[in-house]
């Protein structure tokens, strides 16, 4: 399911002293089964504009279209100079009549999701989506029963306390919780911060799974090695505005682009690329990883010599 955003402009506190412009002019298309990363600074605008993908925030101006879903905010609600805040409300409140059914088609994974558990169960715990959005209890039990099993958590997890799973099993049962709703396309929100190194290679693994099956994954991270790895376009924001729209190798090639907007490229990847400079010559579309790097050294010394 594609996600058109067209001049999608977001204030916070519009007409306020304290207003904040957070998204400027943005432009982008999200197409079906993508692998997209948002990266920035604190304070981008990466996780205003994730929140637009699923209604929970709606742009002060411009078009959002999900699938057959169309948020349009293109009136302008200003006179004489100034925000009308009350033509706003009355425009945003008669775009909101279908937005449960935009967030079950677009999951939405907040930064640390674990803490949003409360249930006295795992298996509760993923059903309390499927049961507000109308599922039987005994379907809600079954939706929850497959997305449980899909980020790897067995029988032997239903029954347990959420509260006395690890980081990472936690994430993992508040991802099922949305899965559980079949949603087209999952935005996660620095899904992998908090984590230990296996617990983060799990779970960026299960999403890659999620990927390869058809679902579209929108993540904003400041993981430049998830990056590498697995994504397969990188937008960066800078000010409410996309700077670049390319693919990770494009970007991480570009060292004067990465020094002025403060993003350090992946270790193995620099170090790729000071091979190739040094004449060893490396493909650098082939390296995600160590592993990936060590087996490009090697083909490319074998062709060499």
């Amino acid at each position: 399911m594609p996600v058109r955003l067209e001049h999608v402009n977001f204030i916070y506190s519009p007409g306020s002293p304290s207003q904040k412009k957070a998204l400027n002019d943005i432009n982008l298309l999200f197409e079906d089964g993508c692998f997209t990363a948002l990266i920035g600074k604190t304070g981008s605008g990466k996780s205003t504009l994730i929140q637009h993908l699923n209604g929970l925030l709606l742009p002060t101006s411009g078009v959002v279209e999900v699938g057959s879903y169309l948020i349009d905010m293109t009136l302008e609600y200003k006179k004489n100079g100034k925000v009308n805040t009350s033509l706003m409300k009355k425009k945003h409140k008669k775009k909101l009549k279908d937005v449960k059914g935009l967030r079950k088609k677009v999951g939405l994974v907040f930064q640390f999701p674990e803490y949003q558990l409360f249930e006295e169960t795992v298996l509760k715990d993923v059903s309390y989506g499927p049961k507000n959005f109308g599922a039987s209890e005994e379907e809600a039990l079954n939706m929850s029963k497959e997305a449980l099993k899909k980020v790897g958590l067995g029988e032997d997890f239903y029954n347990r306390s959420p509260f006395e799973l690890s980081g990472g099993e936690k994430r993992r049962v508040a991802i099922a919780g949305i899965l559980a709703l079949n949603p087209e396309v999952l935005v996660l929100d620095e899904p992998t911060v908090g984590l230990d190194a296996e617990s983060e290679q799990n779970l960026m693994d299960l999403l890659s799974g999620l990927n390869n099956n058809g679902t579209s994954i929108i993540l904003a991270t400041h993981d430049m090695d998830v990056v590498l790895r697995y994504a397969t376009r990188a937008l960066v924001l800078e000010n409410g505005s996309i700077l670049r729209d390319e693919t990770p190798i494009s970007l991480f090639q570009d060292r004067e682009f990465l020094k002025t907007s403060s993003l350090e490229p992946p270790k193995v990847f620099s170090f790729a690329l000071q091979l190739k400079e040094r004449g060893l010559p490396i493909d650098l579309s082939r390296i995600k990883d160590c592993d990936s790097l060590a087996d490009e050294i090697v083909r490319a010394r074998r062709e060499h010599d």
